[in-house]
């Protein structure tokens, strides 16, 4: 059975290929703009259908926040305390907003080790 399909593929394959040279330049022209038109026409359609999609999903979304919305028990994502709750568990974007470290902090940690260089010098010797 498939031999048959094959075969019948072929025939009409060259039979289309055939009638196609067989035309003069300005009917394969019509025949090119019009299949054109065809595709332009079969992605325009997609495009509107994905569209459509898009919007029917977030008109899904405003129903079901919606609807949640209107329960007295919302799930805990809902209830979450938001950005302007809290300021200081605000993402910085801005180097100029971070506070500065104390500089006391800092020379404070490198003073420690500075102090007693000697110190550290004759433990290891009297060892």
């Amino acid at each position: 059975m498939s031999k048959h399909k094959l075969l019948a593929g072929l025939v009409l394959g060259g039979a289309a290929y055939a009638a196609y040279h067989a035309l003069d330049l300005e009917q394969r022209e019509a025949l090119k703009g019009a299949a054109r038109d065809r595709y332009n026409a079969l992605k325009d359609r997609a495009v509107d259908y994905a569209f459509y999609a898009a919007d029917a999903a977030d008109d899904f979304k405003e129903a079901l926040n919606d609807r949640l919305e209107a329960k007295d028990d919302a799930p805990a994502w809902q209830t979450a305390a938001t950005a302007d709750d809290d300021p200081a568990d605000d993402i910085v974007l801005s180097s100029a907003e971070v506070p500065d470290l104390a500089p006391d902090d800092a020379e404070d940690d490198s003073d420690e080790s500075d102090e007693n260089p000697e110190t550290d010098a004759t433990d290891s010797d009297a060892e």
